[in-house]
């Protein structure tokens, strides 16, 4: 008797750390909501500085590949990083981060390939004010993005984090690069592409740390 006593105890000390399990929003859900709040950070950016898609394709061959890399290497970064926290998503993240990984290719064999030095990007206070937008503009989308991700499965937060940083910030950039007037490709390069997307690996890593430490206090024993 005091056997079995000791094992229904047991199992009812551990039935009472027991936490309901929350249920994960479907990841075309996830996306749809950091697609508003990005497309909402774009209508502020409209009224505030102005939008010219159609001159950034017509100023050339660079304007109009990094227009396309900057959107490549957002969605399929965030898309690694919310896929990455769902069971069932495995392929569906190394998919995405494959294309997140060859916009980065991309980027830095521009960065090979254009002519001039980095000197040809003109003043560094024009620079650095597109590279601290495309920073500002990054944080509602990512914010919003690692909320989601915390909800979700605790488990692969470095790669989440790397994804939802470089994510965020692409996609920041990529509204910097819409609105801003400048005709130097190395202007573009700097400051809407290696700035930012470098800026973003440290970011990255800082949220998959803090969801690490989330998640096992959590699911800690007190």
């Amino acid at each position: 008797m005091s056997a079995r006593r000791s094992s229904e105890e047991l199992i009812a000390g551990l039935a009472e750390r027991l936490e309901p399990v929350r249920p994960v929003a479907p990841l075309h859900r996830q996306m749809l909501v950091v697609a508003a709040i990005w497309a909402l950070s774009a209508a502020v950016v409209a009224l505030w500085l102005g939008m010219h898609p159609l001159g950034v394709v017509e100023r050339g061959a660079v304007s109009a590949l990094l227009l396309a890399v900057l959107a490549l290497i957002g969605l399929g970064g965030l898309t690694l990083g919310l896929a990455a926290r769902i069971p069932g998503r495995e392929r569906l993240a190394l998919a995405a981060a494959a294309a997140a990984a060859a916009g980065l290719a991309a980027v830095v064999a521009l960065g090979l390939a254009l002519p001039g030095s980095a000197a040809d990007a003109g003043p560094r206070a024009e620079w650095w004010v597109c590279f601290e937008r495309s920073l500002l503009l990054a944080i509602p989308s990512g914010v919003l993005a690692v909320a989601l991700a915390l909800r979700a499965a605790p488990w692969r937060e470095r790669a989440t984090g790397l994804g939802l940083g470089l994510g965020a910030v692409s996609l920041g950039a990529l509204l910097v690069h819409l609105s801003c007037p400048s005709p130097s490709p190395w202007h573009w390069l700097l400051a809407h592409a290696l700035l930012p997307l470098a800026c973003g690996v440290p970011l990255g890593l800082l949220a998959g740390w803090l969801m690490r430490r989330l998640g096992s206090s959590r699911h800690s024993v007190v």
